[in-house]
C-alpha cells in the first residue's frame, strides 16, 4: 500500500501540490530514514515544496527527525527524518473455523497486537456482536500513543452484503441470520465496513503484484472451509445479493448422501473441507486441526498427501478447479490454505490442471500457492480505511513558493 501512495490521487481533481506532497510521503513511507535533500534530488520535486510538505507532515505527527549527519557545507548537519507507521492504525477482523481473530494494524501493515475469541457453532447474532466488543476492548488496549483508530474492517465467510453492512448468513453458525453490523458501529463509535473474506484476501494480492491489476486472478482458500473470489482487470467481482465464486458448495451429486453444514448434500466441502475429513485425519495429524496456521506446518510432511482422506479431497478439489477454469478462464490461479503447503499435494493439483487444460490455454496461466498464514485478509481489509484517510490529509495546505 505505501510503496503506491504517491498516485493516491492520480485520477482526481487534485492540485500539484497535493501529488507532491503524496510522492514526499511516499519516500519517507518507503526509504527513510533520509532528508529533505535526498526526496528532492530522487522526486525531481523543488525544494521549497519538500520542506512544506515534510513540515506540516510533522505538525500533522506524522513525521520525526531521528538524526542529524554531517550536511554538504560545514555547520549545515543534513537532518534525517522517518515516517511514524503508528500515527493510524485500522483493526482488522476475520474468522477462521469457528474463531474470530482481531488484529490491530499500522500503516506499514505491521500486526501491533492480536486476539482470538472462539465462537460455539450455535453463536447467533447477540453473541457473535458481543465477541466483536470483547476482541476490540482487548485490542483497544494495545493501541499506540497518539495514534487515530480509522474504524473496524471484517471479513466474513458465506453470504455478506456489503452493501448495507448485513452478514446474511453463514453455514458454520446457521444461528446468525441477517446480522446488522450498523449496531456495532454505532456502539463502538467508528465506522464498520464487512466484506468477503475471499474478497479481502484477493484484494491484498492484486495491491501487491502490480502485474495482477492486469489480469483475471482467480483465488481459491482450501481450508476450515472452500471458498474463492475473482478479480478481473484488478477488479474484485461480486454480486448484489453477497456470494460469488461458491465453489465449496458446487455439488457433487443429488444423490451424495453427506450433509454439509449449508443445509445442503453433496457440497464439495463435504469431502473436501477440512470441517467434513477432520475425524478422518486427526490420529495422523499432530496439533490443532482448527488453527490453518499450525496446521499448515503440519501438512508439510510429503507422507500426508497419501492419506486416503487427503488424497480423496485433492481429486475433488481437482475436479473443481477445472470446472470454475472452463468458467472464468484466468490468467492467474492462486491457492490459499494448509493443504497446498504440502508440496505433494500442490504439484498433484498443477499437473492435473495443466493435463485437461486445453492446448490455448496450458501455457498462458500461473498457478502458484500462498501459506495459510499470510493472513491477506486482515491486510486487504483495511486498505480502504487509509486510503481514505490519506487522501484527506496528503494534501498542501501551505503555498509553497
Amino acid at each position: 500500500m505505501l510503496s503506491t501512495i504517491g498516485s493516491i490521487h492520480d485520477g482526481e481533481r487534485y492540485r500539484l501540490k497535493d501529488r507532491e506532497k503524496a510522492l514526499v510521503f511516499e519516500k519517507l513511507a518507503t526509504s527513510a530514514p533520509c532528508s529533505r535533500k535526498w526526496i528532492a534530488e530522487q522526486t525531481g520535486i523543488r525544494p521549497t515544496t519538500v520542506s512544506w510538505a515534510v513540515k506540516e507532515l510533522i505538525e500533522e505527527r506524522f513525521v520525526t527527525a531521528v538524526a542529524a549527519v554531517e550536511g554538504d557545507r560545514p555547520g549545515r548537519p543534513a537532518v534525517l527524518l522517518q515516517l511514524e507507521f503508528n500515527r493510524l492504525v485500522a483493526v482488522s477482523m476475520y474468522v477462521q473455523a469457528r474463531e474470530l481473530r482481531t488484529a490491530l494494524i499500522n500503516l506499514a501493515e505491521e500486526i501491533v497486537a492480536e486476539h482470538i475469541e472462539p465462537l460455539a457453532p450455535d453463536t447467533d447474532n447477540r453473541e457473535f456482536l458481543q465477541a466483536c466488543v470483547r476482541s476490540f476492548a482487548v485490542i483497544g488496549r494495545h493501541v499506540p500513543a497518539g495514534a487515530e483508530i480509522l474504524g473496524i474492517a471484517l471479513s466474513l465467510v458465506g453470504t455478506v452484503a456489503s452493501g448495507n453492512n448485513t452478514w446474511v448468513s453463514a453455514a458454520r453458525w446457521r444461528n446468525i441470520r441477517a446480522l446488522d453490523f450498523g449496531l456495532l458501529s454505532e456502539q463502538l463509535g467508528l465506522p464498520v465496513t464487512i466484506s468477503r473474506m475471499q474478497d479481502s484476501e484477493l484484494e491484498y494480492l492484486v495491491q501487491k503484484n502490480l502485474a495482477y491489476q492486469q489480469k483475471d486472478v482467480l483465488f481459491v482458500h482450501w481450508g476450515f472451509g472452500i471458498g474463492a473470489a475473482y478479480a478481473h482487470g484488478g477488479a474484485v467481482m461480486g454480486s448484489t445479493i453477497g456470494r460469488f465464486c461458491e465453489i465449496g458448495h458446487t455439488r457433487l451429486s443429488l444423490d451424495h448422501g453427506k450433509p454439509c453444514q449449508c443445509g445442503a448434500v453433496g457440497c464439495l466441502e463435504t469431502e473436501a473441507a477440512l470441517w467434513a475429513i477432520r475425524a478422518e485425519i486427526a490420529e495422523d495429524i499432530r496439533g490443532s486441526l482448527t488453527d490453518e496456521r499450525e496446521l499448515g506446518r503440519t501438512m508439510r510432511c510429503p507422507e500426508i498427501a497419501d492419506h486416503p482422506a487427503i488424497t480423496r479431497a485433492t481429486h475433488n478439489v481437482m475436479l473443481a478447479l477445472l470446472n470454475i477454469h472452463q468458467i472464468f478462464y484466468p490468467d492467474v490461479i492462486v491457492i490459499a490454505g494448509p493443504f497446498t503447503e504440502n508440496e505433494v499435494v500442490f504439484g498433484r493439483l498443477c499437473r492435473f490442471l495443466r493435463s485437461q487444460l486445453p492446448d490455448y490455454a496450458r501455457d498462458q496461466v500461473e498457478i502458484r500457492a500462498v501459506t495459510a498464514d499470510f493472513r491477506g485478509c486482515a491486510r486487504g481489509s483495511v486498505y480502504r480505511f487509509f486510503r481514505s484517510r490519506l487522501k484527506q490529509l496528503l494534501t498542501l495546505r501551505a503555498t509553497a513558493n
